[in-house]
C-alpha cells in the first residue's frame, strides 16, 4: 500500500490554513479541518441500482464549518413557472411633468438632470407678463374691495339717519359685493396659476414685489430625468420644462399571450431577471383587462422597491410567474443540485455517512424545488447546502487520487 503525504492549501474556502491530504488505498482524508472522500468503487451498485460513486466523508464540524446542511427527501408542491419578457418603467404615481403655467423667459434655472430635489424646491424661474397681468389684478381687486366696503359702512351708518338715500345706499352696497367677487376671481386665477396662500399674502404686502417673477417648484422629491429649457429661453405653456420621478419604487409590466390569460391573475408570484442575473421577487397587482391591439398582448403589473436602485425604466427583463402548484412524489430544494461528470447530480449521504454524488432525472422547476423523476426516493437523505462545496472536494480528491499511485 503507497502512502504519500501531500502539503497543500484549503481550496474549500477563501483563507483557509494548510492541511496535509493522505492517500491510502482508494480512501483520501484530511486533516487540520479539511474534507475526506472515497475514490470510485468500480463494479459496486447502489440501493436504487446506480454505480458507486467517491464520495467525501464530513465530521459535524466540518458541516458547520463549510455550512453544509442535509435534509430528508419528500413530495410536495412545486409551482409551474412560465417565462414571459417584461420591462421595467416609471411608477407614474411618483412621477411628474412640471409644466409651467404661464409663458415666460427663464431668468434663472436651479436644476439639472440627475439632481436630486425635495418636494418645494425651486426648479427655475421666468418673467413672464401674463403672470405680472394676474398679479396686477389681485392688488387692484384688493384695492376696490377696501374701498368698496368703506363706502358701504359710511352708506350704512348714514341710511338710518335719512343723509343719504335708499339708491345710495344699495349702490354701495352692490359694489361692495362686486369688489368681493373680483378679489375671489383673481385669487382663484393666482392660485390656478400655482400659487399658495403664503405667496398670497406676501404679494399683498410687498409693496415693490416683482410682478413679472413666477417661479417653477418640484412637486415631488426625487431625481431630475429630464430638463427641456435653458437660460434665456421663451418657455411655452404647452411643453414640459422637467421630468422628476421618484425611482425608489418602479412597475414592471410583463407582456401576457392571449393563451396565457386564463392562468395568470393578480396576486401570483413573480421572480424577475435582470440581464446581469440580479434577482428579485413581486406579486402582480393587475392584470389589464384588454389585449393591445398592436402587439396582441395583455399585461400584467408588478410594483416594486428599486432601494438599491438596480432597476432602471427602460430595461428589459425577463418575468418568471408562478402560475399554479402541482404536486410532486419526489422534490429536492434547488440549491440541492450540482452538475458532475456532465450529469445533474444531488449529494446523497449513504449509511456508512458518505456524501455521493447521485444522478438524477429531473422534471418540473421552480424558482425553489425541482422534481426528481428518477434517481431518489422519500426518506433518502441529500445535502442541501453548500452542495458545492461538497462537489469541490470530491474533484479536488479525484484528481488527488489520479496522480498517486
Amino acid at each position: 500500500m503507497k502512502k504519500v503525504t501531500i502539503l497543500t492549501l484549503g481550496a474549500l474556502a477563501v483563507g483557509a490554513i494548510g492541511f496535509a491530504l493522505t492517500v491510502s488505498g482508494n480512501r483520501t482524508s484530511i486533516s487540520e479541518g479539511g474534507l475526506s472522500g472515497h475514490a470510485e468503487d468500480e463494479g459496486h451498485e447502489d440501493h436504487n441500482g446506480h454505480d458507486d460513486h467517491g464520495g467525501v466523508d464530513l465530521t459535524p464540524g466540518q458541516m458547520d464549518t463549510f455550512d453544509v446542511r442535509t435534509a430528508t427527501v419528500s413530495g410536495g408542491p412545486i409551482a409551474v413557472m412560465i417565462e414571459r419578457p417584461a420591462e421595467v418603467v416609471y411608477d407614474e404615481n411618483a412621477l411628474a411633468h412640471v409644466v409651467p403655467r404661464v409663458a415666460g423667459i427663464a431668468r434663472t434655472i436651479n436644476a439639472a438632470e440627475g439632481d436630486q430635489v425635495a418636494e418645494g424646491q425651486v426648479l427655475a424661474v421666468l418673467e413672464s407678463r401674463g403672470f405680472a397681468g394676474a398679479k396686477a389684478a389681485y392688488l387692484a381687486s384688493l384695492e376696490r374691495l377696501a374701498l368698496a366696503k368703506e363706502n358701504f359702512a359710511r352708506a350704512e351708518a348714514l341710511i338710518d339717519k335719512q343723509i343719504v338715500s335708499k339708491k345710495t345706499h344699495l349702490a354701495a352696497k352692490t359694489d361692495y359685493a362686486e369688489a368681493r367677487i373680483n378679489l375671489r376671481s383673481a385669487r382663484q386665477k393666482l392660485l390656478a396659476l400655482g400659487i399658495d396662500e403664503a405667496r398670497l399674502k406676501a404679494i399683498s404686502e410687498e409693496a415693490d414685489a416683482d410682478l413679472t417673477e413666477y417661479v417653477m417648484r418640484a412637486p415631488l422629491s426625487g431625481t431630475v430625468v429630464a430638463r427641456h429649457m435653458t437660460r434665456g429661453e421663451s418657455v411655452p405653456i404647452d411643453r414640459e420644462a422637467f421630468v422628476v420621478a421618484d425611482v425608489s419604487t418602479v412597475w414592471v409590466d410583463i407582456s401576457i399571450y392571449a393563451h396565457d390569460l386564463e392562468r395568470v391573475e393578480a396576486g401570483q408570484t413573480v421572480i424577475i431577471v435582470t440581464e446581469g442575473e440580479f434577482e428579485t421577487e413581486g406579486t402582480i397587482v393587475f392584470v389589464t383587462p384588454n389585449v393591445s391591439e398592436e402587439t396582441r398582448t395583455a399585461n400584467a403589473r408588478v410594483v416594486l422597491a428599486n432601494t438599491p436602485m438596480r432597476l432602471r425604466p427602460g430595461m428589459f427583463v425577463t418575468a418568471r410567474i408562478a402560475v399554479v402548484e402541482e404536486p410532486a412524489e419526489v422534490r429536492v430544494p434547488a440549491t440541492a443540485l450540482q452538475t458532475h461528470e456532465g450529469r445533474d447530480v444531488v449529494f446523497l449521504k449513504d449509511e456508512e455517512g458518505q456524501l455521493k454524488p447521485r444522478p438524477v432525472t429531473l422534471g418540473r422547476r421552480s424558482s425553489d424545488y425541482v422534481e426528481v423523476l428518477a434517481g431518489l426516493r422519500t426518506g433518502d437523505t441529500v445535502v442541501t447546502d453548500g452542495a458545492f462545496v461538497v462537489k469541490s472536494q470530491l474533484a479536488k480528491s479525484g484528481f488527488d487520487d489520479g496522480h498517486n499511485h
